[in-house]
C-alpha cells in the first residue's frame, strides 16, 4: 500500500523518479491520472470500445518518453495531449471505415438485413484476395493512406502498388457482381 507521503508526492518528483527508471513512479502517476485521462478519452470518442487502449497508449508513451518532458510538473496536460492525438487517430479511422461502407450501395445500416449481407459478402471476398493485393488495397481504400505512402509501407514501387490495388478492385467487383447475380 502507498503511504500518504508518497501519495502527496508532486507529479514533478514522480516524473523525475520515472526518468531514473523507477516503475513504481509510473504506477503512481497512472493511479493519479488514469481516471481523468479515461474521462477525456470517453468524452472525445463517445464510447468505451477503445477507451482502455487509448489510456494504455498514453501511459506507455509516458513511460517511453518521460525523458522528453519539458515541464514534468505538467504531466497531466502532456497525457491529455497524447490522449487527444490517440483519440483523433481512432476517430479518423472510424470516419474512413464509414466512408468505405457508405461507398458500397445501398447505404449500410445495422437494421437492414440486405446491407448486412452485402457487408459480410465484402469481407468474405476480401478473405479470398491474396495478401499481396489485399494489404495495399486495405491500406489505401480502408486506412486512407496515399498511394506513395502505401508503396512505402509495403516496400514496393508506386507502379506496383497501383497495379495491385487495381487487381484487388477488379477481383472484388467481379466477386461481388457474381454473388449478387447468384
Amino acid at each position: 500500500m502507498t503511504s500518504p507521503a508518497a501519495q502527496a508526492e508532486p507529479d514533478e518528483r514522480l516524473v523525475a523518479r520515472l526518468q531514473e527508471g523507477d516503475d513504481r513512479a509510473l504506477t503512481q502517476l497512472y493511479r493519479r491520472h488514469a481516471r481523468y485521462i479515461a474521462g477525456v478519452a470517453r468524452r472525445l470518442m463517445g464510447d468505451e470500445l477503445e477507451l482502455d487502449e487509448v489510456v494504455q497508449e498514453a501511459f506507455i508513451a509516458l513511460r517511453d518518453r518521460a525523458h522528453t518532458l519539458e515541464e514534468p510538473g505538467r504531466v497531466r496536460s502532456w497525457l491529455v495531449r497524447v490522449t487527444v492525438r490517440g483519440a483523433t487517430k481512432r476517430l479518423e479511422k472510424r470516419r474512413r471505415r464509414r466512408r468505405l461502407l457508405a461507398a458500397q450501395p445501398p447505404p449500410r445500416t445495422t437494421t437492414d438485413p440486405v446491407a448486412d449481407h452485402e457487408l459480410r459478402a465484402l469481407f468474405q471476398v476480401l478473405e479470398q484476395v491474396p495478401p499481396k493485393l489485399r494489404v495495399p488495397w486495405s491500406l489505401h481504400r480502408i486506412e486512407g493512406e496515399t498511394l506513395p505512402r502505401t508503396a512505402e509501407l509495403c516496400d514496393i514501387s508506386l507502379a506496383t502498388v497501383k497495379r495491385r490495388i487495381a487487381k484487388a478492385d477488379a477481383r472484388i467487383r467481379a466477386a461481388l457482381g457474381r454473388e449478387q447475380e447468384g
